[in-house]
């Protein structure tokens, strides 16, 4: 129990006239209306239910949100009384979030896109989930998403396709579709994706949302449904930068069960104290930014980088390069020598680089062993390992090929942990060897700060076969090679909207680890532009929108009784972490 002293020596005692709007709230905003008794954990809830009612599943029918929490009002309940004895959890306190279908959380289904899955109940939080639920989120339900993540369409068998809240005939991206829309619908605060090769940044993109696909390693994913265990990273997605910053102070934690413990950094101790002391709106001051000319049209055909630039996305591009020098940084246009090393020394003279083992097969095997974990975690009367799938799916099944090779493996005895995988250290140390020496040395040399540019170079294809057009001509994601093989993080931030109102963004992607850096560069350029609107389908609903006494925040620009909260969640976590690695 805070003393009442206390939090009064916090606040000014003056009050001044605000307006809450739903449609544009911060996760800060809330807390300021929760500090002020103008709003509570319970009534947010209920706002964001009434809106799923209305056009996620009727109305648009925007389909974003596959199961919703049969206990998140009572969860709401639970952490309102805790915010009033001044007991703030951490600072996602009160904040409905969505987790994608692929995330376990205990007592909801886990169908990772799959018909044959979709009553598998969880009987355990995945860890981002658990850390989530520390820091006093509130599980709103779960997120629909591609088939086994396999697509960027947004459809899942299970549970049918996800509507682009900004453009209903185009793609709203995948496979993290429901994470997606239902954040831009404004169903959630924020919601949780995760990415293989774009599957936060592409749907972040269509949906006019920042979202950061984090470093490989740095958030555990233990406790979701994998696809190549080398490349899996799991982020947030939401409306603001803040918002995603302060999701990362709740999820960048250490995990004994971390697969990628032995191959990263000390996470407790190279992370920051915490990811909102990078919101600085002068952060791109004398910063110097790197544009790679294979992302913005200017590539060396002979190597593959020929794919051109959608001209709405290159004149927002050029407005965006505008106010970034505007904000005080200087711009160059470089090659990147590790681009280089991969797609023409590796991919077209096969010689792999450090050694890099090319046999996929460990990919296979780990893939495998993980599902049979996963599987057998729910403890199914019917499906009680993944091999139960080829009894279950049907022999015209879609995927009935990709389904037999891991139940093959499986039965084999040939699926194994990462650590019983010689082939996954030497794969990891040639990426790493190939970052370090030609990513970021090659930036240090040349005084690079971080990398920018379009995060995708055309606009969300139209659902169906036309999309595969727009991929031939375009290709399928900028720097997939630099996230999602080197394993490098990057933030997307909106960058404007075309004049069929297609959302475009922006990437920045920096150095291993470093997510705090971009985090701020993309804030900078947030700010500045203020660019993001939220989409016309899904307007907003009596009651979501109410003026009320504000009291001042603190000097330290965070609601009082979350001064105190997070303090305290700061402490516990180091002496848990403490614990643990002793």
């Amino acid at each position: 129990m805070i003393a009442p002293a206390l939090v009064l020596g916090l606040l000014p005692a003056a009050a001044e006239a605000a307006v809450f709007s739903l449609e544009t709230a911060t996760i800060a905003d809330v807390h300021d209306a929760y500090r002020a008794d103008a709003l509570t954990s319970t009534a947010l809830t209920n706002l964001y239910l009434n809106r799923i009612e209305t056009y996620d599943q009727s109305g648009p029918n925007i389909n974003s949100v596959a199961t919703l929490n049969p206990n998140a009002l009572a969860e709401a309940s639970r952490l309102d009384k805790l915010w009033d004895q001044g007991d703030v959890l951490g600072p996602l306190h009160g904040i409905p979030v969505l987790v994608k279908d692929s995330y376990n959380a205990q007592g909801l289904t886990t169908s990772n896109g799959v018909d044959a899955l979709k009553d598998l109940t969880a009987n355990t939080d995945a860890f981002s989930v658990a850390q989530l639920q520390e820091a006093g989120a509130i599980i709103l339900g779960k997120a629909n998403m591609s088939t086994w993540a396999f697509s960027y369409d947004g459809i899942s068998e299970a549970y049918g396709p996800v509507i682009n809240p900004y453009a209903p005939e185009r793609t709203p991206g995948g496979s993290s579709s429901g994470s997606g829309a239902g954040v831009a619908a404004n169903f959630a605060m924020l919601s949780m994706g995760g990415e293989t090769g774009g599957s936060i940044r592409v749907p972040s993109t269509h949906n006019a949302l920042v979202g950061i696909k984090p470093s490989a390693g740095l958030i555990s994913v233990d406790g979701t449904w994998p696809l190549v265990t080398e490349r899996d990273v799991v982020g947030p997605m939401a409306k603001s930068v803040s918002d995603t910053a302060a999701a990362m102070d709740a999820l960048v934690a250490f995990d004994p069960d971390n697969i990628w413990n032995p191959y990263i950094p000390d996470v407790e101790a190279s992370r920051p104290d915490s990811y909102t002391d990078s919101l600085d709106d002068t952060a791109l001051e004398g910063k110097v930014l790197a544009l790679p000319k294979p992302y913005i049209g200017k590539g060396d055909p002979a190597k593959g980088e020929s794919f051109p630039i959608d001209p709405q996305v290159e004149a927002a591009f050029e407005n965006a390069k505008q106010m970034l020098e505007a904000q005080g940084a200087t711009l160059v246009e470089v090659d990147i020598p590790a681009h280089e090393t991969w797609f023409v020394d590796f991919l077209l003279n096969e010689e792999p680089p450090y050694g890099y083992p090319t046999d996929g097969s460990r990919n296979l095997q780990s893939r495998a062993f993980y599902y049979e974990e996963l599987v057998k975690g729910y403890n199914d009367e019917e499906i009680k390992s993944f091999v139960d799938l080829l009894d279950v799916l049907p022999e015209d099944y879609e995927f009935r090929g990709y389904v037999e090779d891991i139940a093959e493996t499986i039965a084999s005895g040939d699926a194994k942990p990462w650590e019983e995988l010689p082939d996954v250290d030497q794969a990891l140390d040639a990426i790493a060897q190939l970052r370090n020496q030609e990513y970021e040395d090659f930036m240090a040399q040349e005084g690079i700060d971080a990398f920018v540019f379009p995060t995708l170079n055309y606009l969300a294809p139209p659902q169906g076969e036309g999309a595969n057009e727009v991929y031939a001509e375009f290709g399928s994601l900028p720097a997939r090679f630099e996230a999602n093989i080197l394993g490098l993080p990057a933030i997307t931030v909106p960058m404007g909207y075309s004049e069929e109102g297609i959302p475009m963004s922006l990437e920045f992607m920096g150095n291993y680890f470093d997510e705090s850096e971009i985090i701020g560069y993309a804030y900078d350029y947030e700010q500045a532009t203020l660019l993001r609107r939220a989409p016309s389908l899904t307007p907003s609903l009596p009651g979501e929108q109410f003026e009320y006494k504000s009291v001042p925040e603190p000097a330290t620009g965070i609601p009082a009784l979350a001064v105190l909260g997070l303090l305290a969640y700061r402490e516990k976590r180091r002496r848990l972490t403490a614990a643990t690695i002793q």
